[in-house]
């Protein structure tokens, strides 16, 4: 049966592997510490220049929370342009489906404790006794967090063996796709990381707990719950942190309304095109790349648009400060002298005021 200790075992897991997702975020957020952000603002030029910065930068880093979180600071700044951030979380939406791809490839064909303990014991001494270096403190914090993810993983494949084992799999009610599809959004916004969720997915598809078609609408609702994190960051921000917040979420639940309506076509092409019908790990794996690839080419050509109708949706809150030239047109100069004119008194009178106020106060 499946007692306490395989439980707290699946819990176990499930821990070290957030913890090791967000230990390897930080350590190679510190090592790359300038030149990243350099890179961010730099190779962020053009649609296509953000599309591939944010596959490149998010495939590197293991995290699209990050990237996203960074890109929204940039725009905030007014140091990055609406369009462009809509194209780096696009390009981020694709990055972090290597994460899929290393967990489905090496944690279910490699015994995982054979170098994931080593790791971890390395790492662990290096932080202890390379503390005095900053640079080989964070390698040695990244080297001890894949040893914490893969550790994490191994764990939670042993407890879901044991669930699978102590449970009638097809006694199990069929819920539907859409119950699969909240579950991933729900687990998703708790964590705070997509990354575990679809580790939990892999598991559980391993285990044969759940089958390629459940997976899949899991995977659909992790994409979208992995928005909740850049709303969140958006939140109280300026009117054009929101519209990057809302064009992230138009994108994520944009594309899965499309690819559950064409499921069916796209489970065929992972089973039966590509031969992944028996490896249905490598397959959910194919299928969360081919869910944001297919959501990139639908909207990118819609960024500009979408970026103007946001622009309506959350206008920029002017406070006027002048009461002759904003009536004024550059085509006219003369008049727009004699505004300025006025506009000077006017000021003046004001400051005088001001200034005779504060007298009479005191």
């Amino acid at each position: 049966m499946f007692d306490l200790l395989d439980k707290w075992k699946l819990i176990a897991g499930l821990g070290m592997f957030i913890f090791g997702i967000f230990m390897m975020e930080e350590s190679i957020r510190l090592l790359s510490g300038r030149a990243f952000k350099v890179m961010i603002r730099r190779y962020t030029g053009s649609r296509l220049k953000g599309l591939a910065t944010g596959i490149i930068s998010t495939s590197v880093l293991q995290t699209s929370s990050i990237v996203s979180l960074l890109i929204l600071a940039f725009t905030g700044a007014g140091l990055m342009t609406l369009v462009n951030a809509i194209s780096v979380i696009i390009g981020t939406k694709i990055g972090t489906t290597v994460t899929a791809w290393i967990v489905a490839i090496f944690g279910f064909k490699l015994k995982l404790d054979a170098f994931a303990l080593p790791l971890i014991g390395i790492g662990g001494l290096g932080l202890i006794f390379l503390a005095q270096s900053h640079r080989y403190l964070n390698v040695s914090k990244l080297i001890a967090s894949f040893g914490l993810l893969f550790h994490g993983l191994d764990l939670m494949k042993t407890s879901m063996e044991s669930l699978a084992k102590a449970i009638e799999l097809a006694s199990l009610p069929d819920l539907g796709l859409w119950a699969y599809v909240a579950a991933g959004i729900v687990m998703t916004a708790i964590m705070q990381s997509s990354s575990a969720t679809i580790a939990v997915i892999l598991t559980m598809l391993f285990t044969g707990i759940i089958d390629f078609r459940e997976g899949a609408a899991m995977v659909i609702g992790a994409n979208v719950g992995r928005t909740v994190t850049i709303l969140l960051g958006a939140i109280g921000g300026i009117p054009i942190k929101k519209r990057a917040a809302i064009a992230s979420l138009v994108f994520s639940v944009g594309t899965a309304i499309i690819v559950l309506l064409a499921l069916p076509f796209i489970l065929w092409l992972v089973q039966d095109l590509f031969n992944l019908a028996n490896n249905a790990v490598l397959g959910v794996a194919l299928f969360h790349t081919l869910f944001n690839v297919t959501g990139a080419v639908i909207f990118f050509p819609l960024i500009s648009p979408m970026a103007r109708r946001l622009e309506t949706l959350f206008p920029e809150k002017r406070t006027v400060l002048t009461k002759y030239i904003l009536n004024t047109t550059p085509q006219v100069p003369e008049a727009a002298i004699v505004a300025l004119r006025k506009e000077v008194l006017q000021q003046l009178c004001m400051s005088i005021h001001y200034i005779a106020s504060w007298y009479r106060l005191g």
